[in-house]
């Protein structure tokens, strides 16, 4: 999907000067580097703006009458975070019906999936509450390519969808934003990602690391920002994450001392033949000026009744995803 110069600033300038601006300073910072200095053209991570999908199941909706009902009736904007788990030999179909399950019962206008299959996005894409969402950063051409990715689903106008590869190291992974227009008159970005993975013995903490912070600095351009993802992110061996200034994690925002543990073999009981492990390895973080983070709560921690695996000599129950999701909801500021 990569673009040439003129076409990715053409594309960025529809977003407005921040956003051509931010795509700027990415041209001068490698996405991934520990370096602030300029680089040679050649090294600078492909770019993929204004790739979207609209699905032609609901009507769409005028502009101006949209940015109307924004202003009158939504005061509240929910963003769920889940990795799906690309596993697709446990009772993936069981498995995806009890996310979208999920979806239907909290409603999210925003949503943040990781380890999407081309499996998982057709199973998604027959649901009803599929439907619901008009605005995807995959197409189904581009999800039948891929291995398994991030997707961003929006029941909100999406003006554009940013795609960033990584730089370090080389690789699929990268920072995927949506650029949504929420009434402010400045853009609002929605992020996610899903950070270098560990694989013991090489846990992979500077790459991890130095992805979050390259990430970091480049939504720090922006104003309002919702990012999250799987971060797979282990304090032990990483440190704190990396937020700087007005930056805020919205678990221990707004939770104060509960653990939040996403991941975690113990309550889980899936995951009782795996290695013990306890972790808030997924993350929403936040930089705000005209919003709020009002509530966040976590999703998925129910088996679902009758479904079993065999797992190293155990009969487990079976969960929507080996991670837990979040949800966080966002007031608009009057």
């Amino acid at each position: 999907m990569g673009n040439g110069e003129s076409s990715l600033f053409s594309s960025a300038l529809k977003v407005g000067a921040v956003v051509a601006g931010a795509v700027f300073i990415l041209r001068a910072l490698s996405l991934g580097s520990q370096s602030e200095e300029p680089e040679p053209d050649h090294d600078f991570p492909r770019v993929s703006t204004g790739a979207r999908y609209e699905s032609d199941s609901s009507s769409p909706v005028a502009t101006s009458n949209w940015r109307r009902n924004i202003h009158i009736s939504q005061t509240e904007i929910k963003i769920m975070s889940y990795n799906v788990w690309s596993n697709e030999d446990v009772e993936v179909e069981v498995r995806m019906e009890a996310i979208g399950n999920l979806v239907q019962k909290h409603s999210p206008d925003i949503i943040l999936f990781q380890e999407v299959t081309p499996r998982i996005y057709e199973l998604f894409q027959s649901s009803r509450w599929w439907q619901l969402y008009k605005y995807s950063s995959v197409s189904p051409e581009e999800a039948a390519k891929g291995q398994y990715f991030c997707m961003l689903l929006s029941k909100l106008k999406v003006k554009d969808f940013i795609s960033i590869p990584f730089k370090n190291p080389r690789s699929e992974k990268g920072l995927f934003l949506a650029v949504i227009e929420i009434g402010l008159n400045k853009p609002f970005i929605v992020a996610t990602s899903h950070l270098k993975s560990p694989n013991p013995p090489n846990m992979h903490s500077e790459e991890r690391v130095s992805q979050a912070k390259a990430a970091l600095r480049f939504l720090q351009k922006f104003p309002n920002v919702v990012f999250g993802g799987d971060m797979n992110w282990d304090e032990n061996i990483d440190g704190a994450f990396p937020l700087q200034g007005v930056w805020k994690d919205a678990w221990p925002e707004l939770k104060g001392r509960e653990n939040g543990w996403t991941f975690d073999t113990k309550s889980n009981a899936m995951l009782r033949a795996n290695y013990p492990l306890q972790k808030r390895l997924d993350r929403i973080v936040c930089k705000l000026e005209d919003c709020s983070m009002k509530n966040v709560e976590m999703v998925g921690k129910k088996a679902i009744p009758g479904i079993f695996c065999y797992n190293k000599g155990k009969i487990l129950p079976v969960l929507p995803s080996d991670h837990y999701g979040l949800i966080l909801t966002i007031s608009l500021d009057a």
